[in-house]
């Protein structure tokens, strides 16, 4: 009996302990529809649409409409709870992510739905890959894996190639792909 009470406590304890949430790049988030995550990437477009009920503010995520990987909308009546969006940079939002129209989304209600990434890379880099789109430059960061790596180099820097050919070709090699 007393075994059995151990065991009860030790499980309610470990359950009041807070889960880490994993932090999903941009360009996975549709993989992850329906739940509720931690979404970063590299800001690209932030435009207001007048036009359309609601006014909504959409935030492009690593590519410009129409072909962003990812979307934050906020709506007229959260502007306010949301406060200011920076316009450039790496963005994190937080909610549940969900499909409009073959994008994934999260909208945002608060201040405490985004923040800027955590995250300090070495360099502020970038280059226009094959397809004609910039990538960030390898790069080492303050703080993990940054969002929207794609591997980390041999040398400890991490790759934001679209491309395995070439990844990491000036840094040793590709050591982990993400």
């Amino acid at each position: 009996m007393v075994n059995i009470r151990c065991l009860i406590a030790v499980i309610v304890a470990f359950s009041a302990l807070p889960i880490t949430a994993q932090v999903i790049p941009a360009a996975d988030a549709s993989k992850h529809l329906g739940e509720t995550g931690t979404v970063c990437g590299r800001i690209e477009e932030v435009k207001v649409t007048t036009n359309v009920r609601g006014t909504p503010t959409f935030i492009d995520f690593e590519k410009p409409y129409p072909n962003e990987t990812f979307v934050a909308v906020i709506w007229e009546h959260d502007k306010a709870s949301v406060g200011a969006i920076p316009r450039v940079g790496t963005l994190c939002v937080k909610g549940t992510i969900t499909d409009y129209k073959g994008r994934p989304q999260i909208a945002l209600h608060a201040r405490s739905d985004w923040s800027t990434s955590r995250t300090t890379l070495s360099n502020d880099n970038h280059y226009r890959n094959s397809d004609g789109q910039v990538a960030h430059s390898p790069a080492y960061s303050s703080g993990g894996v940054p969002a929207g790596a794609t591997a980390q180099c041999a040398d400890g820097t991490y790759s934001f190639s679209q491309h395995r050919q070439g990844t990491c070709s000036h840094h040793g090699g590709v050591a982990k792909w993400f």
